[in-house]
């Protein structure tokens, strides 16, 4: 098998908030941002173009002769170096997701520079993203993927426009909110009609947003779904803040055949609060019991995003996981029954290896404690596996290159501008920090 080979680009179709198709969200740290465009340079959007189209759009096309070459693309940078890293990347998890689907698979229906024959592999796992709303501005977000972020972004930057894939996007004021124009793709029947079209084919959709629990368009492809019969074939899954679980989605739920929540949880009480501005953990709290002792078919975990403000604070969330939380259903497999986790790679100056050397080492020294007491307990031998994995992936990740001195003053400056916007300080949240803002 191909060392780099994915089935990604030749299952899988991704939407991104504004509607433009994309080869998937890993490439969203590279200059393109892994959008699918057209000769003449403009994006393929899922509310205006032809989606079967796109999937032989020519960068895609590109990526999977190199694929089928043995060859990494630039699109496909993170994976590589996470890796590279220890880290357990998206393509790995896509192995798992997909065991029965190899290289051998697509061969006879694939070109020597990338054409697939799209009837005989057709996309049956879908990235929606229906527009960018969201009561959420997290640290390491912005205005692209949360309306959240317009009012901090417009104090922060001193303007009223933000820079999309698809170019400028103005902000404007109604009803003494900011809002925008280029987030509504889904309100097109094209769409809805293409998507349909396929939906004897669909398998797997993953959600995210925005906040894919407060959009309604995401209530009604649900509720598309389970009229046309197809739900009690797909696995739905989501990234969702646990800020809102309405009952409305719980019955819903009931109706597919399963359902897969990736929890954005990166810490508890103030950390959690700071990176998540400005959810309430509490809340969030409340939401996740709510979850665990919902529906059979649901299956959950903490996808916990690693970022410079809470990897000093990883241990004791991964030891409140396993000696407090009392979760039946949140991690709860045997590979990985403490937590998921991948490390944020955008903005470069919320990355962990721009850490002060001596944060780094406190960072190393919690782990290894943690590693002590798992021991010391006696836990299982599953979960001390996976203890030292997220360990090692970490530390590994963190130490293979240090960006300190280049990205130490981009780190202050973003956070302490936010900080006085926000009325926060990250010297009470993370204290280890003070001498160092």
């Amino acid at each position: 098998m191909s060392d780099t080979w994915c089935p990604i680009p030749w299952n899988f179709q991704a939407v991104r908030s504004n509607g433009d198709v994309r080869v998937c969200c890993q490439a969203n740290i590279t200059k393109n941002k892994g959008v699918l465009r057209k000769d003449d340079g403009t994006s393929y959007n899922a509310g205006t173009d032809d989606l079967d189209e796109a999937r032989n759009s020519s960068l895609i096309r590109h990526i999977r002769s190199l694929m089928m070459r043995g060859e990494w693309s630039e699109e496909c940078l993170r994976c590589r170096t996470e890796e590279e890293s220890g880290l357990v990347s998206r393509r790995s998890y896509e192995h798992e997701r997909w065991p029965n689907f190899g290289i051998d698979d697509v061969r006879d229906w694939t070109s020597a520079d990338g054409t697939i024959d799209t009837s005989r592999l057709p996309v049956v796992y879908y990235d929606l993203r229906f527009g960018n709303f969201c009561n959420l501005a997290c640290r390491m977000c912005g205005p692209q993927d949360s309306t959240g972020w317009y009012e901090d972004w417009a104090k922060m930057e001193n303007q009223d426009w933000f820079e999309d894939s698809h170019g400028i996007e103005r902000m404007r004021v109604v009803n003494n909110r900011l809002v925008s124009d280029s987030y509504g793709w889904h309100d097109s029947e094209n769409f809805w009609r293409q998507i349909e079209s396929n939906a004897h084919n669909i398998q797997h959709v993953y959600m995210a947003g925005g906040e894919p629990l407060l959009i309604e368009r995401h209530y009604e492809f649900l509720e598309r779904c389970v009229q046309i019969g197809a739900a009690g074939n797909m696995l739905i899954e989501y990234n969702t803040n646990m800020t809102t679980i309405p009952s409305r989605v719980m019955d819903l739920w009931q109706r597919f055949r399963q359902v897969q929540i990736g929890a954005s949880i990166d810490g508890m009480g103030r950390v959690f609060e700071y990176q998540r501005h400005p959810a309430n953990w509490e809340k969030v709290l409340r939401n996740m019991y709510k979850v665990d002792d919902g529906p059979d078919n649901i299956m959950s975990w903490l996808a916990y995003t690693v970022t410079a403000y809470n990897v000093l604070h990883m241990p004791q969330f991964m030891r409140w996981k396993l000696r407090e939380s009392g979760f039946r259903k949140f991690n709860n497999t045997s590979r990985r029954p403490i937590l998921t986790h991948h490390v944020a790679h955008k903005p470069h100056y919320l990355n962990i290896r721009v850490l002060p050397k001596d944060l780094k080492e406190e960072a190393v020294r919690r782990f290894d404690d943690l590693m002590d007491e798992i021991l010391d307990v006696g836990y299982p031998e599953h979960v001390y596996d996976q203890a030292r994995s997220i360990r090692d992936s970490v530390v590994n990740y963190m130490m293979a290159e240090d960006t300190h001195q280049k990205g130490w003053p981009a780190f202050v400056d973003y956070t302490t501008r936010l900080d006085r916007i926000r009325n926060q300080d990250i010297r009470d949240v993370v204290p280890e920090m003070r001498s160092y803002i």
